[in-house]
């Protein structure tokens, strides 16, 4: 973690997280170790029997509310898709992590049940909102609703769990528990950051590579639009959002720089020990690429997409 420190320069914004633990959840804390013996991977926990391949931990938690608040700054809203206060009355969160997305929708739609699933909830804090529940499946293997129950289903960065060939029938089940009428958003990764110096670019390639050597694809992140279409959606519209990346963009940028170092971080390590490539390698990318961020005032970009389940 030392170069992290030194990289966001102890100027990040801090958000504290109440965690408490869920004994019923799976999960393993690994080291991996190099050829050499040195470990490269100190009691990080992840997720059993999942093809999820970020940790699932408190630092984890942490990292995606820094994601959470660096969009929220850049949209100014928690959703895109045009939901009326009077009719959206259950709304289902897939992938709720922390659940504080969950959370703060309630906060908006108070008179809305929320409903939050995830493989684990572990990450939850407590109490929680009597008008939030929350559900242990996994959307890989059909969610536990009958159909058409939510007027709106929300989905988001979940590229390290969703394999690429896996991408349509996950779409066609978030369509399938929406009501007809109601709407369904995806928010994901796009391509990358931009501009994308060299170090930029070897450092996206190397992480790249080898996700896609695991079943994870980014192109197909690009196409949210198009899965959401060929589920049946209609009214279906896609575009990019680009957030500001580093220290120079403010409050803002500094949590997206907290979020992205520490997911590549954590990154790192796993593929670290899957390709016997030394940290201090890819930790000089990082370096490298950190500073181009700087200097070229980059953007991460995301790619979202809503659609509307037609009436019969």
């Amino acid at each position: 973690m030392g170069l992290l420190h030194k990289l966001l320069a102890g100027r990040q914004a801090r958000v504290r997280v109440a965690l408490t633990p869920s004994p019923d959840t799976p999960a393993t804390a690994t080291t991996h170790t190099s050829p050499e013996g040195s470990p490269l991977l100190t009691q990080r926990q992840y997720l059993a029997d999942v093809p999820y391949v970020l940790p699932k931990d408190p630092l984890e938690d942490q990292r995606l509310n820094y994601q959470h608040h660096a969009l929220y700054r850049t949209l100014s809203n928690h959703y895109l898709a045009p939901l009326s206060p009077e009719s959206t009355r259950t709304i289902l969160d897939v992938g709720t992590g922390t659940g504080i997305w969950a959370f703060e929708m309630q906060a908006l739609f108070p008179h809305a049940l929320v409903v939050g699933v995830d493989v684990s909830l572990q990450s939850l804090p407590q109490p929680v909102p009597p008008t939030c529940v929350f559900v242990r499946a996994n959307v890989l293997e059909g969610l536990p609703f009958p159909d058409g129950q939510f007027t709106y289903t929300h989905q988001r960065l979940l590229v390290a769990a969703i394999p690429a060939q896996a991408w349509p029938g996950v779409v066609r089940e978030l369509v399938r528990v929406t009501r007809p009428g109601g709407w369904i958003e995806l928010l994901e990764l796009s391509d990358g950051i931009q501009p994308a110096g060299p170090a930029t670019r070897r450092l996206l390639d190397w992480f790249t590579s080898i996700s896609r050597q695991l079943g994870f694809e980014m192109a197909v992140l690009r196409q949210l639009g198009e899965l959401l279409q060929q589920a049946g959606c209609v009214d279906v519209t896609s575009h990019d959002i680009p957030v500001p990346l580093g220290h120079w963009a403010g409050a803002a940028g500094q949590l997206l720089l907290t979020d992205v170092l520490h997911g590549l971080d954590a990154l790192k390590d796993s593929y670290c020990a899957r390709t016997n490539t030394p940290p201090a390698v890819v930790d000089q990318m990082l370096r490298e690429a950190a500073k181009e961020w700087e200097q070229q005032q980059a953007r991460y970009v995301f790619h979202a997409a809503y659609g509307r389940r037609p009436q019969p």
